[in-house]
This record gives C-alpha cells, sequence and structure tokens, in this order.
C-alpha cells in the first residue's frame, strides 16, 4: 500500500497509510494544522535553548505518530478486543484525535491563556473541530466523527482505552514531547526506553468483567521503563521547563502582552504600526470569533515586537517598546530564588519597599518587578485524583489482563512514591539587571529578619 512520508528528526520517517489513513494526511493538509508550524512547542524556551525551535505542528505530528504506534503494538499483542470495521474505525478516531489534541493553542502556548484568559486551548480546540466553514470540522463531518472525536478529549468515548491513549501519565502526547524536547534542546532527562514501555503496553480491568479496559503497563516486566519515564517528565520540569532563563523570558513576553492591553486601556491607542488581528484582539479582550482566532501565531508577534522595538518616540507605548527592545535583543530580566515564606506578612513589605524603589528608579513594578510562581504535580495517584476531582492519571500495572495495582503504591516505586501527590513550587522574582543588587539586598534583610 502506497503511504506519504514525512522526515522526523525524533522518529525518522513517519508513514501515513494513503488509504487505511487518507483522513489523517487530509487534516495535515488543513490551514488550521498548518498554523500549528508558526507557534513553538515550548514557547519562550528558544531564547534559553537555542535549539527548541520545533512546532506544535512538528509535535503533533509525533503524537498522532505515537498514537498509532500505541494501538497497534496493543492490537499486535492481542489486547484490542474489536475486529473488522469497527476496530478501524477506532484506530481511526485514535489516530485523528492525538493529531488534533493540540489545535487550539495560541500565540506562545500558555502565556496567551494568561493574559487574554477567556478561553483554555481545549476549548479552542473544540470550537474549531466543530466550526462548520472550517477544513476540519469539514472533514471530520464527511467522516462523521466529530462528536467521536470530542467524546475522546472529553473521556466520553468508547472504547475508554482511547482517551487514556490521547490523555493520562502514559500518554502518546507524553511519549512524544519529553523525547522531543529532549532532542531539541540538547539534554539527556527526557530519554527512556521506548521501545520497551510498547511491548509491554497492555488493557486491563480494575474490577469485575462489567468493568472497561483501560491503559496499563505489564506488571511483570514494564513497570522499571514506566517509572523511568515518570522520573525523566519531573527532571525535564526541573531541569528545562522551569529553568530560570526560561521563566524569566516567559514572564517578559507575558507582560509585553499585558502591557499591549492596559496601554489601550489607558489611552485607547494602539501601538503603531499595529496588524488588524492584534487590533481586534485588543478590541475583543480575547472573545475573538474563531476565524480571527486562527490568525493569531508567534510569527504575528514577534514581527509586531520587532516593530515596536524600533518605532520611534511616541509612536508606541513606552514601557511596551522598552520591553519589546529587551525582548528581541535578548536582554532578559534577572532572577532571584525565593525560598523563604512568601505568605508571611514581612515578604509583603519587603515587596512594597521594593515597589517604592522601582518607582523612583523609573520602573513601574507592575511591568518590571514580576513574582514567578512555576509549579507541576509530576504524579498524582487515584486517590489524589477522586479528591480532586480530575482524571485519572496513575499507571497501573497489569496481570494477566486484571490491573493488580499501581505505581504510586507504596512497595512498588520507591522513586514515584517519592513525588506523587507532591506540587513542585519554584518561585523567583524576575527584574532588570539594573535592579539586581537592590533586590538582592532588600531579599537578604527580609531573610535575616526572618531568622530572628
Amino acid at each position: 500500500m502506497a503511504s506519504k512520508y514525512l522526515r522526523d528528526p525524533v522518529h525518522g520517517s513517519i508513514g501515513f497509510d494513503k488509504d487505511r489513513e487518507k483522513l489523517v494526511i487530509d487534516l495535515i493538509n488543513t490551514r488550521e494544522f498548518q498554523r500549528l508550524r508558526r507557534i513553538r512547542q515550548l514557547g519562550a524556551l528558544f531564547l534559553t535553548f537555542h535549539g527548541a525551535e520545533h512546532t506544535r505542528f512538528t509535535h503533533s505530528l509525533g503524537v498522532a505518530y505515537m498514537a498509532r504506534r500505541i494501538f497497534d503494538a496493543l492490537l499486535a499483542a492481542g489486547q484490542v478486543q474489536q475486529k473488522g470495521r469497527a476496530l478501524e474505525r477506532t484506530r481511526l478516531v485514535a489516530i485523528v484525535a492525538a493529531l488534533l489534541h493540540d489545535l487550539g493553542h495560541g500565540p506562545f502556548s500558555h502565556l496567551y491563556e494568561k493574559v487574554f484568559n477567556d478561553r483554555r486551548h481545549e476549548e479552542w480546540t473544540g470550537l474549531i473541530i466543530r466550526q462548520a466553514r472550517g477544513e476540519v470540522g469539514r472533514l471530520l463531518r464527511r467522516a462523521g466523527l466529530v462528536e467521536e472525536v470530542l467524546g475522546v478529549y472529553g473521556r466520553t468515548y468508547r472504547p475508554a482505552f482511547v482517551s487514556d491513549l490521547v490523555s493520562s501519565q502514559l500518554d502518546a502526547d507524553r511519549l512524544d514531547y519529553l523525547l522531543r524536547d529532549s532532542f531539541m534542546t540538547g539534554v539527556a532527562y527526557g530519554k527512556y526506553d521506548l521501545e520497551w514501555i510498547l511491548t509491554n503496553l497492555r488493557l486491563a480491568r480494575r474490577g469485575g468483567r462489567d468493568a472497561e479496559l483501560r491503559l496499563a503497563i505489564n506488571g511483570l516486566k514494564g513497570y522499571h521503563a514506566a517509572e523511568q519515564f515518570v522520573i525523566g517528565r519531573y527532571l525535564m520540569y526541573q531541569q528545562v521547563y522551569y529553568h530560570k532563563t526560561s521563566r524569566s523570558a516567559e514572564q517578559m513576553i507575558r507582560t509585553a502582552l499585558q502591557r499591549l492591553v492596559d496601554a489601550h486601556g489607558e489611552t485607547g491607542r494602539f501601538p503603531d504600526p499595529c496588524p488588524a488581528s492584534i487590533r481586534r484582539l485588543i478590541e475583543t479582550r480575547g472573545n475573538l470569533p474563531v476565524e480571527d482566532y486562527l490568525r493569531l501565531d508567534d510569527w504575528l508577534f514577534l514581527s509586531a515586537f520587532q516593530e515596536w522595538a524600533l518605532s520611534p518616540q511616541g509612536k508606541v507605548d513606552p514601557i511596551l517598546r522598552d520591553l519589546c527592545d529587551r525582548i528581541t535583543r535578548r536582554h532578559l530580566f534577572k532572577t532571584v530564588r525565593l525560598t523563604a515564606d512568601t505568605r508571611h506578612k514581612a515578604f509583603g513589605q519587603a515587596i512594597e519597599e521594593l515597589n517604592g524603589q522601582f518607582r523612583r528608579k523609573g520602573f513601574d513594578p507592575r511591568y518590571y518587578l514580576l513574582e514567578d510562581d512555576a509549579s507541576d504535580l509530576p504524579y498524582r495517584d487515584l486517590a489524589y485524583s477522586d479528591r480532586m476531582g480530575t482524571a485519572p492519571e496513575d499507571i497501573g500495572l497489569a496481570v494477566r489482563g486484571r490491573i493488580v495495582g499501581y505505581m504510586s503504591e507504596r512497595g512498588i516505586s520507591p522513586l514515584i512514591d517519592s513525588i506523587r501527590n507532591e506540587p513542585r513550587k519554584l518561585q523567583r522574582l524576575c527584574f532588570p539587571s539594573a535592579m539586581r543588587s537592590t533586590v538582592e539586598r532588600r531579599l537578604r534583610a527580609f531573610i535575616a529578619s526572618e531568622r530572628q
């Protein structure tokens, strides 16, 4: 059978069958999916790790490929009970849902959501898929898959393991981004034994015969590879995603977007020049029609930042102009790690004093003294998920079709037990280098007062 091949730096040649997976190829060629070429996978991390130029497009292709490999590995191991047309349809739904899972991401990914907080990217994905005039929506409606793909994301699709394949502790998304992000940033933390994980994936039940089959790992042979995978993700967060320079760059871009909105609210003026798509974004405070939302990407904003940084005085708000100049020239804010109790009243007083010192030096502290709170929950067990009302992410251990335990249980993996249900937080202050001695001096005084 003829295939469409795409060269991938992580997976090698990714092939999609032109008959069996024609819908996947057609979706890749839509305007909505091609837009993901213009949105970086790691937001502002390219300003720290110069190789991190990969996009949501390349990642989404990798997730679709990984979803297909998982499904076919389960099929080869005799785990999938369906046959014939039902089997082919379920397989296609899994690959398509994996391919489109990031379709709704905005510029700079999660940074956009923090400023224009009208919808999360998952909601935008649903709107794009449902859009009657969109190319993706038309293709999915013609195939009768709109509700089925959305059901995968909403965890109402049956068989239930397809949702696990797209979103769980051991899903196609994480299997791809750990390898891809590790490779593109030039670090080794995210590497793991992919082939052994695929060999040992199982479908198993927790409970009687009426219980649903869920994605799990072979409890006799595969749990060490799963353990390595989980710890690799934990290390990537600590060493890459939450790197101090990366977080500083992200805070600066977020603050530039916020100043763009605030300056218009204060004066009613737009920076000159200002693309029409950004004008509509500011006027609606992010409440855009799908067609307008799809016009937004990293390229648009980075080009605007360059223009605003070089615009003559008076054409652009001076704070916005300065922030854009710092971003485009990579004159990033310095950071200081906060290890003391930031909830203490004395810390609030220290920040108030710093605010006054920043103002006296000509820096508006709203945009030049930034508090960065990075938090991640590396692993949550079933009890935590039930308590918080979130989707279960504990990795089940399968033996002869039954889930006999979970990776988080005491005695299974001391490493995972040490990080389960424990949010990892990193708090920092970000500020211009000119204010470094001022910030460090005040924080030293705060820490000394706490010890007394």
